[in-house]
């Protein structure tokens, strides 16, 4: 099948034989650049509050997702690395079938006083303890080590 040929049954597969070129780069752009540069230097989430509807985002956003308005500089606020566990999983094996040593709890917090969530690992000695609504602290790189990404939460406990 070629790119031009139109797909009409959802439960055929697509398939090219051969190699597929996928080069990207993804930029953090102007919120997320000031994201990671606060995160380098203080143990605290940057976030920002849409004027309009009061929707708090983490990470910060220019404008609002629901109201499309232009959230302005003074509207940027910090919120504390902490949040509360809504679903998680547990992971035996890696990405590539191998299992793994230890399993690995994966979740997705809500940030505390934001409207949004994130991905984030937690450290438990416990994996198979029923976390939901569990409160976590992202624990953070020491400062002299960080380096303005998201490697710098190194998981939640």
């Amino acid at each position: 099948m070629t790119f031009l040929e139109k797909q009409s049954d959802p439960t055929s597969f697509m398939h090219w034989r051969g190699d597929m070129q996928a080069d990207y780069l993804y930029t953090n752009g102007v919120a997320g650049n000031r994201f990671f540069a606060h995160l380098k230097k203080k143990d605290t989430f940057l976030a920002s509050r849409c004027p309009q509807c009061k929707k708090v985002f983490m990470p910060p956003r220019m404008f609002c997702e629901d109201c499309f308005c232009d959230i302005p500089d003074k509207a940027w606020i910090e919120v504390p690395a902490r949040g509360t566990v809504r679903v998680w999983t547990v992971a035996t094996i890696n990405a590539h079938g191998k299992k793994l040593k230890e399993p690995k709890v994966i979740a997705l917090i809500d940030i505390d006083k934001t409207d949004s969530a994130m991905l984030g690992i937690i450290k438990t000695k416990n994996p198979d303890k029923d976390l939901f609504g569990q409160k976590v602290k992202a624990v953070l790189r020491p400062k002299k080590k960080r380096e303005g990404t998201l490697k710098d939460i190194l998981y939640f406990e």
